[in-house]
């Protein structure tokens, strides 16, 4: 669960989402190869801001959230609604601090979810050839945190479209805790 009173309000945070639910655990058998020495693979990421005085989450989602209006694809909103959202479910987060570009999360607001990105990472962790499908129209979560953190594309060896949840998890306990 996210303390969000004991974040540096001058950072910016990457939140990861150990999942429990059905697509979740799919998420997690498909891409428990990229990070295969980790004990929890995450199955969602999002960006934690400090802006205007309050934490606002940045993140690609398929899922609309109605009762705030705010459409399925890359959205940002603040923390307090996303208590709401998450009420259910904010003790599967955890967040690490990372640099991201804030100006780069702002750039993709408004972009759809990527179904088809979803769909190519499915096959090519079955047939082990992630790098090798075509980016497809929209964002999801993990590709929208490596544009605007480009040094997990580097790390890989990959472009954005081709990084998951797990390779987040495997980076943060390999490089950023090594360091």
């Amino acid at each position: 669960m996210i303390d969000f009173d004991a974040l540096d309000k001058s950072k910016t945070y990457l939140a990861v989402q150990y999942g429990e639910g059905l697509i979740s655990k799919k998420i997690r058998k498909y891409s428990k190869q990229y990070a295969p020495n980790s004990k929890k693979i995450p199955t969602h990421v999002l960006a934690l801001v400090f802006e205007n005085g309050t934490w606002f989450i940045y993140e690609s989602h398929a899922r609309a959230l109605k009762e705030f209006a705010i459409a399925a694809g890359v959205r940002r909103f603040p923390v307090d609604e996303w208590k709401i959202v998450e009420k259910d479910t904010q003790e599967q987060f955890v967040a690490y601090e990372l640099e991201i570009d804030k100006e780069e999360l702002k750039k993709h607001i408004g972009e759809p979810y990527s179904v088809g990105d979803i769909r190519s990472l499915f096959f090519a962790a079955l047939f082990h050839n992630n790098g090798k499908q075509k980016d497809r129209n929209g964002l999801i979560c993990s590709e929208y945190m490596a544009l605007c953190y480009p040094k997990i594309c580097e790390f890989y060896g990959l472009p954005a479209w081709c990084i998951t949840p797990a390779h987040f998890q495997d980076y943060i306990e390999n490089v950023l805790e090594a360091a």
